[in-house]
């Protein structure tokens, strides 16, 4: 019997979580497709040979046919589908590692949002509030706000050499709190950005979504009417107040 030392296993965790794997459930969300599927998708096509390079074909590269195929594979529901009734998955997947029906669609869902993301965008704030409120997962929050572990890590070590973190670093400091679920602390980084007079309508908008989200309704409202000047009319921001409305009980302002 082999043994694996403790060392290799946190290099092992180490490196699934840099590509975004938090926790074995997740690993899941990796599966594609397995041979079956692959069978269906090339029967009768002519295998890829060196003496028939041209098979690959020689025209351009179509983006849009590639995502319309990959988006058939990443579609959260079916996605769930194939891997439930995939006779490999049933061979391999431990039972000790089958989550809750919930869970696991949410691990497709955010899977599929954030190819989505990629490929042709999002409403990011859409995409934060998918995370913090339907998933613990760090990682794909850090990814909605353009940061990531070693960006928070350099970060949360300049902070801790000044009294005051300079302001390059509170973008991520924000987005390592809220990977962290610390809604308290994200407050306080965007409250001390408006104190120092570095506040535009993303961080308004950021900044009420939070309020609204740690029970502070009326703080959302306050901030929203003393920046009204700043705020400028259009679907993000009618979508927003719809949201907060919604979720919260926020009062929108008048128009």
């Amino acid at each position: 019997m082999s043994f694996v030392s403790f060392g290799t296993i946190r290099r092992r965790v180490a490196d699934l979580r840099r590509i975004g794997i938090e926790v074995p459930q997740q690993l899941g969300a990796l599966f594609l497709m397995d041979g079956d599927e692959i069978d269906r998708i090339t029967h009768n096509i002519a295998p890829l040979t060196d003496l028939h390079p041209k098979r690959l074909t020689d025209g351009p590269w179509d983006d849009e046919a590639s995502h319309r195929f990959a988006l058939t594979y990443f579609t959260a529901p079916a996605a769930v589908q194939r891997f439930a009734h995939s006779s490999l998955i049933n061979q391999i997947w431990p039972e000790t590692l089958n989550p809750a029906a919930a869970e696991l669609e949410s691990f497709f869902t955010i899977r599929q949002t954030r190819y989505l993301s990629e490929i042709v965008g999002s409403n990011k704030l859409a995409e934060l509030d998918l995370y913090l409120r339907h998933s613990r997962l760090r990682i794909p929050v850090l990814e909605v706000l353009g940061s990531d572990a070693l960006r928070v890590s350099i970060a949360e070590r300049v902070a801790r050499g000044s009294e005051t973190p300079p302001l390059e670093v509170m973008p991520d400091l924000m987005a390592g709190a809220l990977a962290q679920r610390n809604i308290d602390r994200a407050i306080k980084l965007l409250e001390s950005e408006k104190d120092r007079g570095v506040f535009g309508a993303n961080e308004i908008f950021l900044l009420s979504y939070l309020y609204c989200l740690n029970g502070s309704v009326e703080k959302a409202e306050t901030l929203v009417t003393d920046n009204a000047a700043s705020i400028k009319q259009d679907w993000f921001v009618d979508w927003l107040w719809e949201k907060l409305q919604t979720d919260f009980g926020f009062h929108p302002p008048a128009n």
